[in-house]
């Protein structure tokens, strides 16, 4: 029996939302109509509390779907019944998890688990749920859009994000609740990481999504987790009958966030105060909680003030900076809590339960940026940068569950034969396609997994070239989910004399950003009247200014992380700014008329005589037949001569500011010629960050903000932050290896100080397979042609021989030239990192030796951005040796 608070809780929620829902209300009116007494109240609550994009995009079917599941499973599964209500409606029922795209998989999940799991304890379910998830998915690198659970196992392929909402569907399917827990962004090094809660017997336990253990709270980013500045969960609305626990952070769009920090970290409470100019408190102003990473300020937690213009956050003990803002004022400060504290000097407590309070005044305009000077600039623009010391949460390791050697040895047989079982599923499928048919086309059928027949149908149909253009026009993840009816969509275009580096990814191509791939130039074509295509094919801004008075948007009721389609907004007359955005650029694409999304600003632009120029109704006060002259900007980076590599996204990037906050623009893969590169920008403010790690994890960073004016001309120095080796190598005192003994390809056993000889070499211990080894495999790939110049060599040492295998090492031996491959059969690992200080159960296991055995830097397990930290330690230890031989020869000289 659903309680009587729940039922008027989704029948108000759900009445709230009669006049958005117009479009399609009469649709969901009559799909209730046939549900029984129950299934229509928990319709009335998805409808009520979901993203409203969401009832745009999928059908009253798929929502129906996932309520008659979960209340089987309520009325016949013990664990599900005994569940409080609130903890089943967002854990078990809800169909979301966070911005993966929704199908109908509980059912499908269920009967392919039902028999694995019978008879065997909560904890036990649990354990063989991820092995199940493991022997079907494993970690991939891929981009952000977020592929649904059936996808995931339907390819075998995901990142984080995707294997954690694989795995908590997969719990949930036999109704065990199960979320995503996620650490929105590190402190102590770059990224981000998500994995999966339990609730069990009242309790959350944590587990590694498709990496399973032999035991619950256990996985390799419990080390990570316990440096983490925020680690939050989430669901989609507040209804709550004193089942969640958690410290609510707030709400931000639709979403509502739940402190998950002190489960895994040592933590401080931060109190802010925000005054206005008079020193009168604020009542609700927004407060930004902000984390350095991947060089910019990443807003990772939202507040809100209360009555007396406080608000508060419990957090992880690492510097972060606040950001607050009200009525177009704002203030921006930095907070210290690692520098000031010093763990308890501040009056935190060993446990981390002390306060640290601070004061934010908000005034008018951003700071640094007032005025025009005399010059016509913007006051502040002026080249000056702010150099800060960002100190990461010191190292606090959560407390896992420990496993014993029998256990060990039970997980990696487990392993391997999930290893086996996943490679020869997805073997046996491509096996199936006629082989050698399409060549070109041979990797993405391997990427596709089960989705190859859907590529395979398209490819087959007919002889029309369009067919291969437009599917290497595609995103290497739109080949595991796309279908072949929504790819004959759009072959509905013609290239007349358009070249054809505009032709195919502006107009033949159904990929606009982030959406999921629909079929939406038929709709398109089919919503408008011919009158109205004609007006848009003449002015395409007319588009634009039907989207801007016809489509609504309310971001309290929605989850912005998640792109509408163009036949969703069309279909509710919904979406946010950057859903509309996509629309415009479907619109024109569906008329004929070539257009993208400017990657850099995000803008949509239709090509028009030649150049690609964005509406006139996002071009601010320009009128439409004026296009403002673009501000240069050229950035100098002496550094870049001595070898130093600039990174968009890792140690620089740029904001423009929007509103009372800098966005960042999209200028990842960008590259410098020589030591400057030159960008076209709007005329506007901009913040400029650069940031280095040191190999403790804390950052070194700067930050410059300034304005441009259109036709300006600009030259700016970046600055990377005082450096040396000294700083660098402060905390890694060079330590003498023990005799080690590995054994290379032909079976010969050699000493590590007989393999490295007297040269410099990076010792690498690798996990293949495991996220921590993947994401240093592909740094490695990445930045090869560096690495190959660094003079080092690597010494990769496996596991196991079976372990060669791996795509992702494949991939980057093959880019590597000077790598050596070895195998650890002695616990040579465990040895080293023992002697170096760092975690020995942890890989990959990175050691940077010189002169044998002579280990001059190490890091263990997840630690993003660890090659290009070498990469700089080799090339300050490069220097240093160069500025000593000069000395000498100088001396010498005298």
């Amino acid at each position: 029996m659903l309680s009587s608070a729940l039922q008027d809780y989704a029948e108000r929620k759900f009445r709230e939302r009669a006049e958005i829902y117009a479009p399609i209300f009469s649709e969901i009116e009559s799909g209730l109509s046939c549900c029984t007494q129950e299934e229509a109240v928990l319709m009335r609550f998805l409808y009520g509390t979901m993203p409203v994009r969401d009832a745009g995009e999928y059908g009253f079917e798929v929502f129906l779907s996932y309520v008659r599941h979960a209340l089987w499973l309520r009325d016949n599964v013990e664990w599900c019944r005994r569940l409080p209500e609130d903890i089943f409606v967002h854990y078990v029922l809800y169909y979301r998890i966070n911005t993966e795209d929704i199908s109908d998989c509980r059912p499908f999940f269920y009967e392919r688990l039902k028999d694995r799991i019978a008879g065997l304890s909560l904890e036990e379910a649990v354990r063989e749920i991820n092995y199940w998830c493991a022997e079907h998915a494993a970690y991939e690198s891929t981009d952000g859009r977020t592929a649904s659970p059936m996808t995931m196992y339907r390819c075998g392929k995901g990142r984080c994000g995707e294997e954690s909402a694989f795995a908590a569907a997969a719990c949930r399917s036999v109704g065990i609740a199960a979320r995503q827990v996620y650490a929105p962004r590190w402190a102590h090094c770059d990224d981000n990481h998500a994995w999966v809660e339990v609730y069990i017997h009242g309790r959350w336990h944590f587990l590694g999504a498709c990496e399973p253990e032999e035991e619950l709270d256990r996985g390799w980013f419990s080390g990570p987790a316990g440096r983490a500045i925020l680690i939050h969960s989430r669901c989609f609305c507040d209804y709550d009958c004193g089942g969640m626990q958690e410290e609510w952070i707030g709400r931000e769009d639709g979403v509502y966030y739940l402190n998950e920090t002190a489960s895994y970290a040592k933590t401080c409470r931060l109190t802010v105060m925000v005054k206005d100019a008079s020193g009168r408190p604020v009542r609700g102003a927004r407060v930004a909680v902000e984390i350095l990473n991947m060089a910019e300020f990443f807003p990772a937690a939202a507040l809100v003030t209360d009555e007396n213009g406080e608000a508060g956050i419990t957090m992880g003990i690492g510097d972060v900076r606040l950001r607050a803002w009200s009525g177009g004022c704002v203030c921006e400060k930095m907070v210290f809590p690692a520098q000031e504290a010093g763990a308890r000097d501040n009056g935190l407590k060993e446990n981390g339960t002390g306060e640290i309070r601070t004061e934010l005044v908000l005034k008018s305009g951003y700071p640094f940026i007032q005025e025009e000077d005399a010059k016509g600039r913007l006051a502040g623009g002026s080249n000056t940068w702010e150099q800060i010391l960002l100190t990461a949460p010191a190292q606090a390791p959560v407390s896992c569950a420990r496993q014993s050697e029998e256990q060990k040895g039970r997980r990696q047989r487990r392993l391997e034969e999930a290893v086996r079982l996943r490679e020869e599923r997805f073997r046996t499928l491509l096996g199936k396609l006629p082989a050698g048919e399409f060549p070109e086309e041979k990797e993405m059928l391997q990427i596709a997994g089960e989705n190859a027949a859907q590529l395979y149908a398209f490819l087959k149909k007919d002889g029309n070239p369009d067919r291969k253009r437009l599917l290497h026009s595609l995103a290497r993840k739109d080949y595991k989910d796309a279908h072949a009816g929504v790819l004959e969509d759009h072959l509905s275009c013609t290239q007349g004399e358009l070249p054809e580096d505009i032709y195919v990814p502006y107009l033949l191509c159904p990929r606009i950003y982030l959406e999921v791939l629909t079929p939406w130039r038929s709709f398109i074509r089919s919503c408008f009247s011919e009158e109205e295509k004609s007006a848009f094919t003449q002015r395409p801004e007319l588009a634009w200014d039907y989207i801007e008075k016809n489509i609504r948007y309310d971001a309290r009721l929605d989850y912005s992380a998640v792109c509408g389609t163009p036949i969703g907004c069309l279909k509710l007359k919904w979406g946010s700014l950057l859903t509309r955005k996509i629309l415009f650029v479907a619109i024109c694409r569906s008329l004929g008329i070539p257009a993208r999304l400017r990657r850099s600003t995000m803008q949509p632009e239709y090509l028009e005589n030649g150049e690609f120029r964005a509406p006139a109704g996002l071009r601010g006060k320009d009128s439409p037949g004026c296009l403002p002259a673009p501000a240069l900007l050229t950035l100098e980076a002496p550094e870049a001569q001595s070898g130093e590599k600039w990174n968009y996204g890792q140690n620089w990037t740029i904001g423009k500011l929007e509103g009372t906050g800098f966005c960042t623009l999209g200028y990842e893969g960008i590259c410098f010629a020589g030591d400057s590169l030159t960008l076209e920008l709007e005329a506007g403010v901009y913040r400029l960050v650069t940031s280095r790690r040191l190999p403790g994890g804390n950052r070194l960073a700067a930050f410059s903000v300034f304005g441009l004016k259109s036709g300006e001309r600009r030259a700016v120095e970046l600055l990377s932050g005082e450096n040396d080796e000294k700083t660098m190598l402060s905390d890694y005192p060079a330590r003498e290896l023990p005799e080690l003994f590995l054994w290379d390809v032909s079976g010969e056993r050699q000493s590590l100080a007989h393999i490295t000889g007297r040269g410099t070499a990076l010792v690498a211990f690798l996990g293949a397979g495991e996220e921590p080894t993947e994401h240093v495999l592909n740094e490695l790939n990445d930045c090869a042609g560096q690495w190959n110049g660094s003079g080092a060599e690597i010494i990769a040492v496996l596991r196991r021989p079976e372990e060669l295998k791996n795509a992702t090492l494949q991939k980057t031996l093959a880019r590597l030239s000077s790598v050596r491959i070895y195998f650890d059969r002695e616990e040579a690992s465990e040895k080293t990192a023992a002697v170096m200080g760092a975690d020995p159960e942890k890989l990959p296991l990175l050691v940077l030796t010189e002169e044998g055995r002579r280990g001059i830097y190490s890091c263990a397990g997840y630690h993003v951005g660890s090659v290009d930290l070498i990469l700089q330690i080799l090339l300050l230890r490069k220097k240093g040796r160069k500025e000593e031989n000069d000395d000498n020869i100088n001396r010498k000289a005298e």
